[in-house]
């Protein structure tokens, strides 16, 4: 088997993915509601509703702005990333044969074993070859256009640990 595919990721789909990785997780949602219920009542106390707090609301008011502000901090994160690592922004081409990977960009030319790859994962509209628990490339699935289903059978008939959508 050999697929070779060529993607460049642009700042709008790079943004959005950080954003879907980071709201991904159930704890992360709770934590987001958690905070805008905090913040109403932080409010609702500071202007004189009588809401039971053994002392000034003040942490719940400071959590519920920071979860209201945690989207502004990850797009500027992700603008930071996005325009310090030039390797985000460069056409990239993908060569998966049966013994390798090799990631070939505009400054750059990376090769990887199959067995050296921590997982594979999928969401909505990426791939992502994890070479460890932190550490991604992130490739669009529209890239893969029809080779996609080939792909990913052949991440399943190598053995290898992923979390593919069915």
């Amino acid at each position: 088997m050999e697929i070779t595919i060529t993607t460049k990721l642009d700042f709008k789909k790079y943004s959005n993915l950080m954003f879907r990785l980071t709201y991904r997780k159930p704890m992360m949602i709770v934590l987001t509601i958690l905070g805008f219920i905090m913040l109403i009542t932080a409010i609702l106390y500071f202007v004189g509703i009588p809401i039971p707090f053994s002392s000034t609301p003040f942490f719940p008011l400071f959590f519920g702005i920071y979860t209201l502000l945690l989207p502004l901090f990850i797009y500027r994160t992700s603008r930071k990333n996005f325009s310090t690592h030039k390797r985000l922004h460069e056409q990239i081409t993908y060569e998966f044969n049966d013994g390798k990977i090799l990631i070939t960009g505009e400054s750059f030319k990376s090769e990887m074993d199959w067995v050296s790859l921590y997982q594979i994962g999928e969401l909505p509209n990426w791939i992502l070859l994890y070479q460890n628990r932190m550490i991604a490339s992130v490739i669009p699935k529209d890239a893969f256009g029809d080779k996609l289903l080939e792909f990913k059978n052949f991440v399943i008939s190598k053995g290898l640990k992923n979390n593919l959508l069915k």
